[in-house]
């Protein structure tokens, strides 16, 4: 049984995005929920591929706050619940090389919740875990990392990927993942 904030809140907000047309996918803990890799999921993390002010306005009759670009996060944020949603826009790093940017892809659902990419948020985590020296980031990649190399990793996905500043280190990661259709 997983532990998780309630569903509802999250569907209405999925609803609107989906409504609006601006795709969208759960990520984070929710992610590793939905692939048996974690029995707990705090809050909702979901990436969207729209700027901050479309999705406040996509919400403005409700109480959310907004947050910038801060530390390593190239991306912004808009809370909603208290904080119980955060949705991401447009998902991105700010690295050496640059700006890497993590793409929303649907992989499938779960309670009916568009799921994201397991190599995206592995990718996302190991870029956290790096850039803010965080363990519990670091543990995340390497649960979803180890999901990959059991289950093999989307050839199209990674070669999104790969097309991004990525430092050396996450690329060969990425790169030595078995492949399901490379």
């Amino acid at each position: 049984m997983i532990a998780h904030p309630p569903l509802a809140p999250l569907t209405a907000a999925l609803a609107r995005l989906r409504e609006a047309g601006i795709p969208h996918a759960l990520g984070a803990s929710g992610l590793c929920a939905s692939l048996g890799l974690v029995d707990t999921v705090n809050d909702w993390d979901v990436t969207c591929e729209a700027d901050l002010d479309t999705l406040a306005a996509l919400f403005a009759d409700q109480p959310h706050e907004r947050f910038g670009n801060s530390g390593c996060h190239a991306d912004h944020k808009l809370n909603l619940e208290g904080g119980g949603i955060e949705l991401i826009a447009r998902f991105a790093f700010f690295v050496e090389s640059g700006v890497v940017r993590i793409p929303t892809i649907v992989t499938g659902e779960w309670n009916g919740v568009p799921v994201g990419s397991p190599e995206a948020w592995a990718s996302a985590y190991w870029l956290m875990g790096a850039l803010e020296d965080s363990e519990r980031r670091r543990a995340r990649a390497e649960l979803l990392f180890g999901h990959l190399e059991r289950a093999g990793a989307d050839g199209a996905t990674v070669r999104v990927l790969m097309a991004q500043p990525l430092p050396a280190a996450l690329a060969a990661r990425l790169e030595a993942l078995p492949s399901r259709s490379r």
